[in-house]
């Protein structure tokens, strides 16, 4: 089923700002754009011969918006290799579907995570190159393929892979900062009275 991983990490996403975070304009913030996020995923926009979720829009705008500020040569490098990667795999999935022999968006969110991590530093960073990339290479892929058959630009297949690579960069993200909370255990528990 398309969309399970998209709507099952979106919910996720809003029940820890909901619920679990500490009241403030950021909490809320968070809240009603992942709603939004959710409910614009069905919805689209149709311009000139392709059809465009609202989520993919919103995604793209947000993203290059955030971008602009920490703009440097290898988040735009970061992003064209994971925009290449996602629309040839993609296109090859096409072309010979014997190759893939794994689920096709956990291929493309093991591999995006993979060229994100080893081009980018900052956790920001890989997200923002992950997500610019991402769409890139979705509308790549719509214009290959938008002779042969119709593909909507965002659709819930580009938000399951899209999800799950959030969800691989976070987890990294989480294992890098591991030993930084031992030491600050360790530091805590042996400090003098």
């Amino acid at each position: 089923m398309e969309g399970l991983y998209f709507y099952w990490w979106a919910w996720v996403v809003w029940i820890y700002a909901t619920f679990l975070q500490k009241k403030s304009k950021t909490r809320t913030w968070v809240a009603a754009m992942t709603l939004l996020f959710i409910c614009g995923s069905i919805y689209k926009i149709n311009i000139a011969s392709f059809s465009i979720t609202y989520s993919f829009l919103f995604l793209f705008l947000f993203s290059l918006a955030a971008a602009r500020r920490q703009m440097s040569g290898s988040l735009l490098f970061s992003s064209l290799a994971v925009a290449f990667f996602s629309a040839s795999v993609r296109l090859l999935a096409i072309a010979d579907p014997i190759i893939i022999w794994a689920d096709e968006r956990w291929l493309l969110a093991i591999g995006t995570t993979m060229l994100v991590l080893f081009i980018e530093r900052k956790p920001t960073a890989r997200m923002l190159a992950a997500a610019i990339g991402s769409c890139q290479g979705d509308i790549v892929y719509a214009v290959a393929v938008g002779n042969v058959f119709s593909s909507p630009i965002g659709s819930l297949f580009f938000f399951d892979a899209l999800a799950l690579t959030g969800v691989l960069l976070f987890a990294w993200s989480a294992v890098e900062h591991i030993p930084q909370f031992i030491d600050e255990k360790q530091l805590k528990r042996n400090k003098p009275l």
